[in-house]
């Protein structure tokens, strides 16, 4: 088998797999579901794109067909499987799929009960999303916020410094006292404990005898006025006994102090311990004191990271300028797109080109392109043999294309590209003209000084022209005409390849369900 015939197997080998890869895990158009559109307006889409998943209900169900501003609002044009009802009352709103931020639609269907919304109207009902722009200009907000805090507290501690140093000698000179107070009061403090303690068992035995006969009293006296005299008569016996009762009601009064003397004797030690503790909480009150003494202290001489704080400004302006560079890093992060495409060319005299390629696009005026390309015309060269023969041989190897890219707009969506840098290994510069989202005509001119043809003398530069043309989602075809400068070598090509955003990636591995970062 020649290299040839090696090199075809191989492209037709990969074109197989990678057919096979995409009608078992991804979504050919025009072999996919019966499928109804309708259309959702939005204020802001938050980097929703076309071909994005809907997930009707939380259930993926379609994807997102075309977006287009109309009236200052974003119109947004989705499909859903055909068998999907989507109600009158139906809400959609923009959400997050996994932890890159990529977004979807989300379509919460409705009741029934409000009728069934036609095909191809419009779902009425939309939520705003919240983007990572808002998330970062709601930091910086809060950094300020934290900034006019600590000038206030600042301004505060300078304005009161005197006040609480008033505050906390005050605190201790009241510690002092209270200490002396329970000093000099403790034997005065021990009896009130103790006669407290009498009275309270006085009272634990007699009250509720006297509770009793109050009652007894009061039932006694309302009945006076219906029964008069007996009553009276039966008052008078009463008093009679109960002031027989009063000797023995001393006498428990009696017996009552003498117990309430017995437990403050025997809980004298007791009373100490409590007096004792008294003394040691005033003891850390005032060791209290002297710490918050030393923390102010400290914040006065601009110590520690309060103090810091309050007295260093070269520290607060450092602090903003992180916050700010921090939000100005991810502003460039989520602007930032990534395109992965591949295809090949055929070419009329018999020759194939197959190419890699990424394209990083950090702003919309500005594009970073990297190509790795496989030329089947190679590198042509002759070599001598014994007899003076010569044998034509091509020399094969990898070729890349890194170029950047500047957009010029005219106007609308239409603008003029111009790239320079090295293309297939060598210098080069190129000039598109893109009328459309579908469309770009372009042309390149590279490898000055051609050596790739020993046995052709003075060869010109190559010169190709052709036009792309985007058919459907990530598919595209190009043919044009190339080395118009070299009359023997001048042809044509045509090819065809995907284009693959970040948001197509994103729809195709959740498709075949792979876990993103």
């Amino acid at each position: 088998m020649t290299r040839e015939v090696k090199l075809g197997l191989f492209v037709l080998i990969t074109a197989v797999s990678f057919a096979f890869l995409v009608l078992t895990f991804g979504e050919i158009p025009i072999l996919g579901k019966d499928t109804k559109s309708y259309t959702a307006s939005f204020e802001d889409v938050g980097g929703l794109s076309v071909g994005a998943e809907v997930r009707v209900a939380g259930v993926r169900s379609g994807r997102v067909k075309d977006l287009f501003l109309e009236d200052g609002r974003v119109r947004v044009v989705f499909e859903v499987d055909r068998e999907v009802k989507i109600y009158r009352d139906a809400r959609a709103y923009i959400g997050t799929l996994g932890l890159m931020g990529d977004r979807y639609l989300g379509i919460i269907p409705g009741t029934p009960v409000a009728g069934e919304l036609e095909e191809g109207e419009e779902v009425k009902a939309t939520e705003a999303v919240a983007d990572t722009d808002r998330l970062v200009r709601e930091l910086t907000r809060t950094a300020e916020g934290f900034r006019e805090v600590a000038e206030s507290l600042r301004e505060v501690l300078e304005e009161n410094r005197r006040s609480l140093r008033e505050v906390l000698n005050n605190l201790r000179d009241l510690t002092e006292v209270l200490k002396e107070v329970t000093e000099e009061n403790r034997e005065n403090l021990r009896r009130l404990i103790d006669q407290m303690a009498q009275l309270t068992e006085n009272l634990n035995r007699t009250l509720p005898e006297t509770l009793a006969s109050v009652e007894r009293l009061a039932d006694r006296i309302s009945g006076i006025a219906d029964e008069n005299r007996e009553d009276i008569r039966r008052i008078v016996a009463n008093l009679r006994d109960m002031s027989e009762d009063l000797p023995r009601l001393v006498e428990n009064l009696n017996t009552l102090s003498e117990n309430l003397a017995v437990v403050v004797e025997e809980n004298r030690e007791d009373i100490r311990r409590s007096v004792r503790n008294l003394a040691g909480i005033t003891e850390r009150l005032r060791e209290s004191s002297r710490r918050i003494d030393r923390i102010l202290a400290k914040i006065e001489r601009g110590e520690g990271t309060i103090g810091k704080l309050v007295h260093d400004e070269e520290l607060y302006r450092s602090v903003t300028k992180g916050a700010r560079l921090f939000g100005e890093a991810g502003e460039v992060i989520t602007n930032t797109s990534l395109y992965l495409g591949f295809g090949g060319e055929a070419y009329s005299g018999g020759d194939s080109k197959g190419y890699v390629s990424l394209r990083i696009q950090p702003e919309r005026s500005t594009y970073y392109l990297l190509e790795i390309v496989g030329d089947s015309r190679g590198r042509v060269y002759t070599e001598q043999i014994v007899g003076g023969q010569e044998i034509v041989k091509k020399e094969f190897k990898p070729e890349f294309t890194l170029q950047i890219a500047k957009n010029f707009f005219l106007w609308g969506e239409r603008y003029i590209t111009l790239r320079a840098g090295l293309k297939e290994s060598t210098g080069g510069v190129g000039l598109d003209f893109v009328p459309s989202p579908r469309m770009r005509i372009y042309t390149d001119v590279w490898d000055v000084g051609r050596k790739d043809r020993p046995g052709e003398e003075n060869l010109k530069p190559l010169l190709q022209i052709g036009l792309q043309l985007r058919l459907r989602g990530p598919f595209y075809t190009r043919f044009g005409g190339d080395d118009l400068l070299n009359d023997r070598l001048r042809g044509v090509f045509i090819g065809a390849g995907l284009e693959f955003s970040e948001d197509n990636l994103k729809y195709l591995l959740g498709g075949l369900g792979l876990p993103l970062p």
